[in-house]
């Protein structure tokens, strides 16, 4: 009988030891920087600048590419006049009415050139919201620490905060070693950046230029969103998803009076479709992104979030039932599927004779958009509904290296720029205009350096987008030290 007691208790404590040995055997991925205190920053000035450029509501449209052109032209001369120094020592190439690319030539044309990628465009707001924002959603008002507007995010910031650095380097005479060039898109947020981001790589590959490494948006610097870590998280984004929308329809060639209708209508079938691709979603998967995300917040973490992370090929399916709660991490770890659209019928008492929707889907690392259109019909199984693929379809990236030159340098200037920070490689989920410029480079790394904590999440895209002062003035810091370090 202590046989059958002893055997359990002796594999248990032998399971038990190899966690533990896993987790103290865990090193740290993290490297230390001395902080660098560059010069004082023209902050009040650097305020105005962006507070004036969010005040363009440079709202890009899919269906009319030139919505809003006067908008956007307004916004680019106001880069013409707010940063002499660039537009006098920068070369400027227009790529379309409102996208362009700067290139400040370096000392040394035998080495890569990096790119810095932005875009100028935003999303409109729900005039159903407006009156819920604290400030007028376009009136880039400064109020209690913060600029506030659609774009102070998403991505005027960011695209203010290079214009900003590279504005304070050429007039301290700096030259740097290496070419660096600026792109700013105009569509980035109707997805397929053609007169942008791809307009501009098919520039790019036409003269042949190939980018040591290329920074576009994407991940952030995280603040309490990661349990068992305290310091901010800087999340490299060393991946991205692909990106595709199905078109569904039901056309039954009849309709026909409501008051007499048939077992099923077009939007009944429709919807029992919807409903069963929702309910069999992809299967979660700890891939290799996630995974290498893991490994390097590990060591870390308190000693129990170690203890799990450190021992994934035990804990996983625990911890992928934790991530699976939250909406944001359960997209870590499949192709997720979202119903955006649904359309049908014209009259309450008229029986349509089709219903149409659109489903959203975000394709991980190791499917493809063969997979998601195979899925969809296995899950479909309904003759009844066709399936439209889109013109436009874009494959889960490459995973970019965290051993190059360009992540060591992004790190670093993590680092001399937010001391405390842990830095982390992790996955973007969103789609962003790397999906483009990732033809002109190995290493596309999507990272931009806005904090964000448990109540700025619905922020992007959403009510009362808005940046801190003191995070502005952190993100013209960040791009100072990028391209100093990049001369290295």
């Amino acid at each position: 009988m202590k046989k059958f007691i002893l055997i359990p208790l002796c594999l248990l404590a032998f399971v038990l030891s190899i966690t533990l040995v896993n987790v103290f055997r865990a090193k740290s991925f993290q490297t230390h920087y001395d902080p660098v205190l560059t010069k004082t920053i023209p902050i009040k000035d650097a305020i105005r600048r962006l507070s004036a450029a969010i005040r363009y509501k440079t709202v890009s449209s899919l269906e009319n590419p030139n919505a809003n052109s006067d908008q956007f032209q307004a916004l680019n001369e106001h880069i013409r006049k707010s940063y002499p120094m660039i537009n006098s020592k920068l070369k400027k190439t227009n790529v379309s009415n409102a996208s362009f690319f700067y290139e400040w030539k370096g000392r040394n044309q035998n080495s890569k050139p990096i790119l810095l990628c932005v875009h100028s465009d935003v999303v409109d707001v729900d005039p159903s919201t407006i009156s819920l924002w604290t400030h007028s959603p376009f009136g880039g008002e400064v109020s209690d620490g913060f600029i506030w507007g659609r774009g102070s995010w998403d991505n005027k910031s960011s695209l203010f905060a290079i214009l900003e650095s590279v504005e304070i380097l050429l007039k301290q005479g700096y030259l740097p070693e290496r070419s660096i060039f600026i792109a700013i898109g105009q569509d980035e947020e109707t997805i397929y950046g053609k007169l942008g981001a791809k307009a501009i790589t098919e520039v790019f590959q036409k003269r042949n230029i190939r980018f040591e490494y290329i920074l576009d948006e994407g991940q952030v610097i995280a603040e309490g969103l990661i349990p068992g870590i305290e310091k901010p998280i800087a999340l490299v984004g060393i991946a991205g998803k692909g990106y595709i929308s199905l078109g569904l329809e039901t056309d039954l060639k009849e309709g026909g009076h409501s008051s007499m209708p048939p077992l099923e209508t077009a939007v009944g079938i429709l919807s029992s479709g919807l409903s069963r691709l929702e309910k069999n979603q992809f299967p979660l998967s700890l891939g290799e992104v996630p995974r290498t995300t893991f490994e390097w917040l590990a060591p870390e973490m308190n000693f129990s979030s170690r203890w799990i992370m450190s021992n994934l090929w035990l804990f996983g399916p625990i911890l992928k039932s934790k991530l699976s709660e939250k909406n944001s991490t359960r997209a870590q770890l499949h192709t997720t599927t979202a119903i955006t659209k649904i359309f049908g019928g014209f009259k309450d008492n008229v029986l349509p004779a089709t219903a149409q929707a659109t489903v959203n889907f975000r394709i991980i690392q190791g499917d493809t958009h063969q997979d998601v259109l195979n899925w969809t019909r296995r899950i479909l199984e309904d003759e009844r509904i066709r399936l439209i693929s889109p013109d436009t379809i874009f494959e889960p990236s490459s995973i970019s290296s965290t051993s190059s030159k360009g992540f060591e340098t992004i790190r670093r200037s993590i680092q001399e720029t937010i001391p405390n920070a842990i830095v982390a490689p992790a996955m973007v989920s969103a789609y962003t205009d790397s999906a483009h410029y990732g033809l002109v480079s190995e290493n596309v790394y999507r990272f931009f350096p806005v904090r964000v904590g448990p109540d700025d999440i619905n922020r992007f895209h959403g009510i009362d987008e808005r940046i801190s002062i003191t995070n502005f003035e952190e993100m013209i810091r960040f791009y100072l030290r990028l391209i100093v370090n990049s001369s290295d």
